[in-house]
């Protein structure tokens, strides 16, 4: 069930009738509608969206913790400790994470040639394959859904990507 936010108070109620429905349904909304109300739509559809795509890309083989790494030292080797910045977590947690994907063979440690004190994490081969093979199930349950829908959808969607990334890189 979709809910409305009203922009003078947090509370919510039930969206119209007309805004709910499938996929394939259009959901059209009044003209005007306040940026305190489409920021809140915004930002539950983002995380609904993100969530499904990290759970379409888990496996046995990586969690979404592991993806996230690994998608971290992809370009190039980082410290546990910046991993751990970059992701938000202790650096303990960190720690487990980057063990479980060494395990695996995902990562390599090495020492830092800058300063001996600190551990390189770089992403190996078979890292980049499993990064990959979790990108590809995600990409492919995101293009079955964008498939069902109209043309007119579809070029909606590409100019909300648009602006997302703008958005996002501001």
């Amino acid at each position: 069930m979709m809910t409305q936010i009203s922009a003078e108070n947090t509370t919510t109620k039930p969206a119209p009738a007309a805004a709910q429905g499938t996929l394939g349904e259009a959901k059209r909304q009044p003209r005007g509608v306040g940026a305190g109300v489409l920021a809140a739509e915004l930002r539950v559809a983002v995380m609904r969206t993100s969530r499904r795509l990290r759970a379409e890309g888990a496996s046995r083989e990586i969690s979404p913790g592991q993806y996230s790494v690994l998608v971290g030292v992809l370009n190039g080797p980082l410290t546990s400790g910046q991993l751990a910045d970059r992701e938000q977590i202790q650096a303990p947690s960190m720690t487990r994470i980057v063990n479980g994907l060494a395990a695996a063979g995902f990562v390599t440690r090495e020492a830092n040639p800058q300063d001996r004190r600190q551990v390189l994490v770089q992403i190996t081969a078979a890292g980049t394959e499993a990064l990959q093979r979790a990108r590809t199930r995600r990409t492919e349950w995101l293009a079955k859904r964008v498939s069902a829908l109209t043309t007119e959808q579809r070029a909606t969607l590409h100019q909300a990507a648009l602006i997302l990334t703008e958005m996002s890189s501001s």
